[in-house]
């Protein structure tokens, strides 16, 4: 039987945890959105800065892969497990054993790649993209070294119940961004790529100074970083066992993007500014309230799972999907009905004209089609890593894979770069279904039909709200016709507030549970 006393307490863990990672990242989304406009009034959709994204995504690939992907998914349960069992010291030794062979491989890793691409730029007849591309990787690879540390570290903290610092690195990033283009990019001789450069500096010096960062809270939890060379702990052999089929679970999605930005590439120019933009929209409450939950459940469910607790394992992976539709829903359908307004308001100054809005308006549109689905991905596959089971999720990220392929080569002829971004979003909806189908099967059998019905329940409650917000802006726009900013910001903002304001209105009318319990929550303690 399951403690209902320790059932509560890791709840409000779970929401605690989520809240503080939420918060930070709200802060950074934030911020990531000044970031974006910043970028977007300095290189609009030009072929400079669709290397630029082309390159920084090829770390920040391996990074998600690497750091935050594959290696946190398999350290983090094996570090719990390690420290229920052998006490902290012990955890700690193998937190430092896990740091000392990332530093070394990712190490020798950058080194042959800044020889290669060194070679690589010798080429005289390589494309002034290509070759833009290749030299901006220079200046950007060392960040992979910094941020992969950082995430390690941010699975020890995470592990212990501290999540405030690690959720801050993405701010410094952004602010760090944000500097380089206002600051120092106006001062850099050279052209656009003299300044692109110096923004690749930027970021790979802010990885240092977010991995610098995690020092202070690690060494109050007692932690001190060591080179600890332990080829035979067999802690470290559990990892090397999880962290294949992890890693290659974690490269399907990626794998997904970087076929999504090389398709993009052979579309044309703008192509991938679109894409990074529209993405950079939708991933707003991904972030904020996915991501966040779905890290506060990989530390919880792998403590469960250290514990041999089943049922509480079940109770949070349907509380955790069900707050997830609760707010991702309604703000598919927001940014689907305000898709050109929000994209006009943000970011049509500068180099970003009328055609670029369009252009990303319709790729953000198609990308919010699986906005639920990305979100409760990132969900269930923390509660099978949680688990210790990255067969299952690699299995079903190959096959969407494979689908998110034959569709993108059928669609881009369609749609252009907005055929990419639905191609991506049906994939996602696939992947989400059949995880969630094995997850209940093979790993815990949460309510599932439960779950299902609320998400009916939320997703026609988030229909109707998009019903108003769409004859909202529409009658705004008939009324207050400006296009000055103050205009635009009017009329997305009014439109955002009455459709805020309605949500809980056809929640209660549609019967959902989830906001009663929510609104009960806010009244009791207001």
């Amino acid at each position: 039987m399951t403690d209902p006393n320790q059932s509560s307490g890791e709840k409000g863990h779970l929401v605690r945890a989520a809240a503080t990672m939420g918060s930070m990242t709200l802060l950074s989304r934030v911020l990531g959105m000044v970031r974006d406009i910043v970028s977007a009034n300095a290189f609009g959709t030009t072929w400079q800065w669709d290397a630029f994204l082309y390159a920084f995504m090829i770390p920040n690939f391996l990074r998600r892969i690497v750091g935050e992907g594959a290696f946190s998914s398999a350290f983090i349960p094996v570090y719990n497990e390690v420290l229920h069992r052998d006490g902290k010291e012990a955890a700690f030794r193998f937190a430092n054993t896990c740091m000392s062979v990332l530093m070394t491989v990712l190490a020798l890793f950058i080194l042959a790649v800044e020889l290669l691409l060194t070679g690589l730029l010798q080429i005289g007849s390589l494309s002034p993209t290509l070759h833009l591309t290749l030299d901006l990787l220079r200046y950007l690879f060392p960040y992979l070294w910094f941020v992969s540390l950082w995430a390690l570290t941010m699975g020890v903290l995470n592990s212990h119940r501290h999540f405030f610092s690690s959720a801050l690195g993405p701010v410094i990033l952004n602010l760090a961004w944000i500097g380089g283009v206002l600051y120092l990019l106006p001062r850099t001789r050279g052209g656009i790529n003299a300044e692109l450069t110096m923004l690749a500096i930027v970021i790979s010096v802010e990885g240092l100074i977010q991995l610098a960062l995690e020092i202070p809270p690690l060494y109050k939890l007692g932690f001190r970083v060591s080179w600890v060379w332990d080829r035979a702990s067999p802690a470290l052999a559990k990892i090397g066992r999880l962290i294949v089929p992890s890693l290659l679970s974690f490269a399907i999605f990626q794998v997904n993007v970087m076929i999504d930005m090389t398709l993009g590439l052979l579309i044309g120019p703008g192509a991938n500014s679109s894409l990074w933009y529209g993405t950079r929209l939708m991933q707003l409450p991904l972030g904020v309230f996915a991501v966040a939950a779905g890290s506060a459940l990989l530390t919880s469910a792998a403590r469960q799972s250290a514990t041999s607790n089943i049922e509480e394992t079940k109770t949070m992976m349907s509380f955790a999907l069900r707050g997830i539709f609760l707010i991702v829903l309604p703000c598919a359908a927001g940014l689907m009905v305000l898709s050109r307004p929000i994209v006009q308001l943000l970011f049509e100054h500068g180099q970003f004209d009328a055609e670029s809005t369009r252009r990303t308006a319709a790729v953000l549109w198609c990308y919010t089609v699986g906005l639920f689905a990305y979100s409760g991905q990132k969900i269930l596959n923390n509660g099978f890593y949680g688990a210790q089971n990255t067969r299952l999720p690699m299995i079903v990220g190959g096959a969407a894979l494979l689908i998110n392929i034959a569709l993108n080569l059928l669609l881009m002829r369609i749609l252009r770069e907005a055929g990419l971004a639905l191609a991506t979003s049906i994939s996602g909806i696939f992947q989400f279904i059949a995880l969630a189908w094995l997850y209940h099967r093979h790993v815990a059998a949460f309510d599932l039909k439960g779950t299902c019905l609320a998400f009916f329940r939320i997703l026609t409650a988030s229909c109707a709200m998009g019903i108003v917000c769409f004859f909202v802006i529409h009658f705004l726009e008939g009324r207050l016709p400006g296009d000055a900013f103050y205009w635009r910001a009017l009329r997305v903002f009014s439109t955002m507030a009455i459709s805020i304001l309605a949500y809980p209105l056809f929640c209660l009318l549609f019967g959902v549970r989830e906001m009663r319990g929510l609104l009960k929550k806010i009244f009791r303690h207001g």
